[in-house]
């Protein structure tokens, strides 16, 4: 059945709760890239809910203790896996708001500020995802995030650097500067950071339901906040806003394995092909050189991404069919044949790569349903601005929009593309199909290659999940230039991929620039593992 493009029903309109089980015996566990919301989704867990509760409850949370990321103002996507094996996709991916053009947003607009940012999402996403599928009530798996806000936090070392990065931006509103500054200036590591008008707005959301951020009393101080310093999205635009739509998964086999992941607007696609490519490329006995893995994997990486900016596909036109041939044998084999040529492509792309900010988190139940759920607000601070009255950053989403002709071009209600890509890795067995994997990333571009780079190494070179996050990584960027962090075989690496591309940069690692992997791994069939990226501030616990 093709893919659905259409927004889905408003909010109000949700389908009747169908809650995943919730018995058994398998291991329970998180990983967040954050203590607390880790923490959160375990108490969630303890309480009786179930991996999708818990997985809210952590998305929530993380809205508040990871405000650089993700957060009440962007957009949510998750990949939720039934004990037993079904597979569903809940795309909470957003939209631009109606008035959006090139005609009333300018470039600099487009990624700064009032006008930057796409209808958010994330409330609708993660509420839809509770309420249908969750066994707690809304009020319940909000707690824990409203108690982070009003008891506060520790500044980490990470935060305190993220916001100096965009310090001169969050000064230049009044509501961001308010919320996220001290005195003009970033917060110092260890400074106790309370949030008492998020605490408010979570508190009300818990009261009212979700609906009062669409139809409400919330709704209206977006819409004024908007008028009152230029933006575009409206009461009506508010209202419009659709639930998430429900997808069927991206699926292929790698190495004997099936993974699946999220469609196109986000960038589950692109992480399936560079997977096919690699494997197309050498057998996973011929990847026990490092060195040699690290050539393969910057250029699958960058043939990847190399089609789907030549080639931009519109949404509409993703059908099964379009969709099988993207991933098809005779396909791969041609991209793998220009590789092994020496062709790379035309002329390199000049697209710039920010640091990029989103978040991760998965979580897995005792009855074993797992969930993987990728949010973000875009951009560092997304559009730097924020609602002082109710607590948060606004996303940017905007400015991932061509300002041409363009499937995901700028326009009124127009989706934005994405690269989120939270991830499933199962084993297929005549018992059922298990998970091996659950993981995702944060990083824009990067989040393909790191996540890219964790699968490969825990099924191909047999490294343990906490190893495969933690390794050092490499990055093709569409400048045909590559990121990579610092090895104690770095030279010869080196060596290998300027044979391939124009430079090659060097980052000491850990590096914040190459991505944060979040990750459970079940080993010999049920043991659980986490691993959170040392990259950022994540944890990860299993519950005893």
């Amino acid at each position: 059945m093709p893919i659905p493009v259409e927004k889905a029903p408003t909010i109000g309109n949700e389908q009747q709760r169908t809650p995943l089980a919730h018995s058994g015996s398998a291991e329970a566990g998180a990983s967040t890239a954050f203590s607390l919301a880790t923490e959160a989704a375990l108490e969630i867990l303890r309480a009786g809910g179930n991996a999708v509760d818990a997985a809210v409850a952590a998305a929530w949370a993380l809205s508040v203790c990871e405000p650089s990321g993700s957060g009440l103002g962007g957009q949510s996507t998750l990949l939720v896996y039934a004990a037993g094996g079904a597979l569903r996709v809940i795309d909470g991916h957003s939209y631009a708001p109606a008035a959006a053009s090139t005609e009333t947003i300018s470039a600099i607009q487009q990624r700064l500020g009032y006008r930057a940012c796409t209808i958010p999402s994330t409330p609708a996403t993660l509420a839809y995802a509770q309420r249908k599928y969750g066994v707690l009530s809304e009020p319940q798996v909000l707690a824990p995030a409203i108690r982070i806000a009003e008891e506060g936090y520790a500044i980490t070392r990470l935060q305190h650097r993220q916001i100096r990065w965009v310090t001169r931006y969050l000064r230049a509103s009044e509501g961001a500067s308010a919320l996220f500054l001290q005195n003009g200036e970033a917060p110092p590591p260890g400074y106790v950071f309370r949030q008492p008008e998020l605490a408010a707005t979570l508190g009300r959301l818990a009261e009212h339901g979700i609906e009062d951020f669409y139809q409400g009393g919330i709704a209206r101080s977006i819409a004024d906040d908007m008028r009152c310093h230029g933006g575009i999205i409206t009461e009506d635009d508010l209202q419009s806003c659709g639930l998430p739509v429900e997808r069927e998964p991206l699926c292929t086999s790698y190495r004997g394995f099936r993974i699946v992941t999220v469609p196109p607007p986000g960038g589950g696609l692109q992480l399936l092909l560079a997977l096919k490519i690699l494997e197309q490329l050498t057998t996973s006995s011929e990847l026990g050189d490092f060195v040699s893995w690290y050539e393969l994997i910057a250029l699958a990486t960058y043939a990847a991404f190399d089609g789907r900016e030549k080639a931009p596909l519109d949404p509409e036109d993703l059908t099964p069919s379009l969709l099988g041939w993207l991933l098809s044998e005779e396909r791969v084999r041609e991209i793998a044949a220009r590789i092994r040529n020496g062709q790379l492509g035309g002329q390199p792309f000049s697209a710039r790569e920010g640091p990029g900010d989103t978040t991760h988190l998965n979580v897995a139940d005792r009855a074993g349903n797992v969930v993987a759920l990728t949010q973000s607000i875009q951009s560092v601070f997304g559009a730097k601005v924020a609602n002082r009255d109710l607590g948060f950053v606004y996303n940017n989403y905007l400015c991932t929009c061509p300002r041409s002709a363009h499937p995901y071009g700028l326009a009124g209600n127009s989706q934005p593309r994405s690269n989120a890509a939270p991830t499933l890795v199962l084993r297929d067995t005549p018992e059922g199909s298990f998970p091996l994997l659950a993981l995702g990333a944060a990083g824009s571009r990067r989040i393909t290659s790191a996540i890219f780079q964790v699968i490969s190494s825990v099924v191909d070179r047999g490294l343990s999940v906490q190893d495969a996050v933690a390794a050092p990584r490499v990055h093709a960027r569409l400048s045909r230039k590559v990121w990579m962090e610092e090895s104690s075989s770095q030279t010869k690496i080196v060596e290998r991929l300027e044979k391939h591309f124009t430079r090659v940069d060097l980052k000491r690692a850990p590096s914040y620039k190459l991505g944060s992997v979040q990750a459970l791994h079940w080993t010999n069939g049920e043991r659980l593992t986490g691993a959170a990226d040392p990259r950022r501030d994540g944890s990860s616990s299993t519950l005893q």
